[in-house]
């Protein structure tokens, strides 16, 4: 039976930057896309939920993740 292993990356991206700037981020995460293949892992997702807290349940931002996957050679 196959094992795996799994990891989750963090980025960052806004519609508040110029063009200039998203299209810099973009081509950033398609470096670290491209990097964690080269070592193995495949992308099976990405994800983004709303961060809220407080009393009143306020949003307090976006995460961005990358879900990655990985057989451990045994």
């Amino acid at each position: 039976m196959s094992r795996f292993e799994y990891d989750l990356r963090e980025f960052q991206l806004t519609e508040k930057w110029n063009a200039k700037k998203q299209a810099e981020k973009f081509g950033d995460l398609v470096n670290e896309l491209n990097r964690h293949g080269q070592q193995g892992w495949e992308l099976i997702g990405v994800h983004s939920f709303d961060l809220v807290g407080g009393i009143t349940g306020a949003n307090k931002g976006k995460v961005n993740f990358t879900v990655w996957k990985r057989e451990l050679n045994d």
